[in-house]
Formats: C-alpha cells, structure tokens, sequence
C-alpha cells in the first residue's frame, strides 16, 4: 500500500499549448500548491518546484501540449506517467469552485452548471495528480 505517513509528493501537470498547470500534492490527495504557467517557463518552473518540494515523481496529462511537458521532464531524469483526462473537466471545475465558493447570486446556481470566471488548469492539473494517486492505490503500489 502507498505510504501516506512520509511528506512525498506528487507534481501533477495539465499540459497545454499556451498554458501547463500544474499541482504538488502530498500523498493523500491534498493541494500543497498550485500554478500555471506558460510553456516557455515551464522548464524553469520544473527546476525550481523539484528543488524546493523534492518530488520523485511526475503524472502528466495525456492531451494536447504533452510533448514539450514531457521532453522537459525527460531531460530532468523525473519518472512520470500519463494519465487519462477524459472527462476531466468537469471535475475540476468542481474542485475550483470548492476552493473558490461562487458569491452573491451565483452562490443560487447550481455549481455543476456554473464555469469558473479565471483559467484552472491548475485544478485540473490537481485533477490529473488525483487519479494518478487512485491508480496508484488500486495497484497496491508501495513508491
């Protein structure tokens, strides 16, 4: 089973042609950080997340943009898997407004019908980092 009991984490990336998010979460599934960036500062931002938060591994998003994210992760000697983003979306969105509770009147919309008024690759990147995670713990993985 994996060990939640040790600070490991986790960076999850969303790839994109004009924007990567990116989420650190610990074993657990829990957001330690999020961000997006742009995919001529994402080697920088890789360099400096893996110095300061000591990840050992990476889970990338399958879609478009993936190429660049992985070239640069390769280079790093990070391990990494893709992982499915079907269907994805909508979870994020969830998860963005969990963080981020619609005020005033939108607080009466429904929130599965709402769509967040900011980019959130970074909750989907979060999104990417959990399923990994859940993968993880069916296989019985011990990392």
């Amino acid at each position: 089973m994996y060990n939640t009991d040790m600070e490991e984490y986790v960076l999850a990336v969303d790839p994109g042609k004009g924007k990567i998010g990116l989420a650190l979460l610990d074993g657990k599934g829990n957001l330690v950080r999020l961000y997006i960036t742009t995919p001529a500062e994402f080697p920088t931002c890789l360099q400096e997340w893996r110095k300061k938060y000591n990840f050992r591994h990476a889970a990338v998003g399958n879609s478009t943009g993936k190429d660049l994210v992985l070239r640069t992760i390769r280079s790093c000697f990070l391990p990494y898997q893709l992982i499915d983003e079907r269907n994805s979306t909508q979870e994020a969105r969830l998860l963005f407004f969990e963080h981020h509770p619609p005020r005033g009147w939108r607080r009466l919309f429904p929130r599965s019908l709402q769509y967040p008024s900011q980019p959130f690759d970074d909750f989907q990147a979060a999104v990417i980092g959990r399923r990994y995670l859940q993968s993880r713990r069916k296989a019985g993985d011990s990392r």
